[in-house]
C-alpha cells in the first residue's frame, strides 16, 4: 500500500517527527511517499531509515522540493 504525505509547508523538525509518527502506524511493506521543502534535510530521513530498518527506495530533488519514498 502507498501513502503520500505533503510536508512542504513545514520546517524542521516537524517533517521528520511527522514522518516518524506515520511510519510507526503503517503496516510492514507499505510505502510512504514524502514531499519536503528545501529547508528539510534528506540526510535526517536517511538516518531514520538506517536506525529503524526502513528502506529508502528513492530520493529525488525537483526544483526546491525533495521527494522521498520510504518502505517500512
Amino acid at each position: 500500500m502507498n501513502y503520500q504525505l505533503d510536508l512542504t509547508e513545514f520546517t524542521c523538525p516537524l517533517p521528520l517527527l511527522t514522518a516518524k509518527k506515520v511510519l510507526a502506524q503503517l503496516e510492514s511493506g507499505s510505502n510512504l511517499i514524502l514531499q519536503l521543502n528545501h529547508n528539510s534535510s534528506p540526510t535526517d530521513f536517511e538516518l531514520l531509515c538506517q536506525e529503524k530498518g526502513y528502506r529508502l527506495i528513492s530520493l529525488e530533488q525537483e526544483t526546491k522540493i525533495w521527494r522521498l519514498v520510504i518502505q517500512k
